[in-house]
């Protein structure tokens, strides 16, 4: 398999910072933009790789990848799909693994490529959740139905959910001929978004959903500045759980306690609440649908936090608070929920300020066989909802 890395266009929307070089080059964390798409491909087992991208850059590539990759010369701001055609003689007859090189996966792509590889034919791409629907309108997002895309809208008015295309493709090697059957869009240029179509009309067209932080730094200057500001954190992934020991000090005045270290969390919080429950209440299950992620903190009594992925059965539990200061942080996708063993205060950092008219929290039964044995009661205090899951 083949990766094609995709690095031409004008880098218009980084203006000023593209008047000296071409956009991804421009540095994220320690390492060039388009070195974060190298990375991700390689780490996906894809090791062969070429980079494709303007006339006046394709020097500047050479300066830095050396003879580490292949090179492929756009003439003109064409389209993703002119670019990716410019490929044909590099891949041959193998399949292959188009990326944009502005964009920024915090975790791996490996499931998609192996996803890819096992897959009889036709074309793969990766979706993500957006929480934003002005975002979701200079997107490309899919039209879903019976669990598989049925139309893919580019940048539409409404948007008919909230996952969009992200900037990874995986097609067979005839994605040449439908690129280059394709007729110019409005813009003049040739679609991405029209070569996906044609895998959807031919009913042939699979996705994964990513479930860690994406960005796109090439959208605009605050993006790039964001894209940025994650890769610096410890744990730029969002994709897993973590426990995060705090410090806990006592002397004869009392006590001095750390509630939480929010540079360790992978999304920083945009909303802080408090709860008290009684002894034998369960909160939750429940998951997020739009990458909400919960920092858990016991600030009195003892709670044990459980967490289920869905998709491989696999389950975690900590017990915090009184013998054990953590904070337990977890990805939106699993589904979470806390028991209070004791009489408990808990607090929890949200990454999502909560929308009454549009939640986003999704019920899983507190007592699903998969977790039922990890609680330490089957008769539990349950609200209305949780009791009604």
């Amino acid at each position: 398999m083949k990766g094609v890395i995709l690095a031409g266009g004008t880098g218009s929307r980084l203006d000023p910072l593209t008047k000296v070089t071409n956009k991804h080059l421009l540095p994220i964390g320690d390492k060039p933009m388009v070195q974060w798409a190298a990375d991700a491909l390689v780490d996906a087992g894809v090791r062969e790789l070429m980079v494709v991208t303007g006339r006046d850059h394709v020097e500047d590539f050479r300066r830095y990848f050396g003879n580490d990759v292949q090179y492929a010369q756009q003439e003109r701001a064409g389209g993703i799909a002119e670019a990716l055609g410019l490929a044909r003689g590099f891949v041959g007859d193998d399949r292959l693994v188009v990326m944009l090189a502005d964009n920024v996966y915090g975790g791996t792509i490996a499931n998609t490529v192996h996803n890819f590889a096992a897959q009889g034919g036709g074309a793969r791409v990766l979706l993500a959740h957006v929480r934003e629907t002005e975002h979701l309108r200079h997107l490309g997002v899919p039209r879903l139905k019976g669990g598989r895309i049925v139309e893919i809208l580019e940048k539409p008015v409404d948007p008919p959910g909230r996952l969009a295309v992200t900037g990874l493709y995986c097609y067979g090697p005839e994605v040449f001929d439908v690129v280059a059957r394709l007729e110019p869009s409005g813009r003049g240029e040739l679609e991405i978004t029209d070569v996906n179509n044609h895998y959807v009309r031919e009913e042939t067209l699979e996705y994964d959903i990513f479930h860690g932080y994406w960005g796109d730094a090439g959208e605009s200057i605050n993006a790039y500045y964001e894209v940025i500001d994650r890769a610096r954190r410890p744990h730029v992934a969002g994709d897993r759980l973590e426990v995060f020991p705090l410090r806990k000090l006592d002397d004869e005045r009392g006590w001095f306690a750390e509630l939480a270290r929010l540079s360790q969390m992978p999304k920083q919080p945009r909303q802080t609440n408090v709860s008290f429950s009684r002894a034998g209440t369960i909160r939750g299950l429940h998951y997020h649908e739009r990458g909400q992620d919960d920092l858990f903190i016991c600030l009195q009594g003892r709670a044990r936090v459980v967490a289920l992925d869905r998709d491989s059965g696999r389950t975690f539990t900590e017990d915090i608070g009184n013998g054990n200061p953590a904070a337990v942080y977890v990805p939106g996708h699993l589904a979470h929920g806390f028991e209070a063993l004791t009489d408990v205060l808990m607090l929890y950092h949200v990454s999502e300020e909560y929308d009454a008219a549009d939640p986003d929290e999704h019920q899983v039964p507190w007592n699903d066989p998969r977790v039922v044995d990890l609680w330490s009661t089957r008769s539990p205090i349950l609200s209305a909802r949780d009791s009604g899951s």
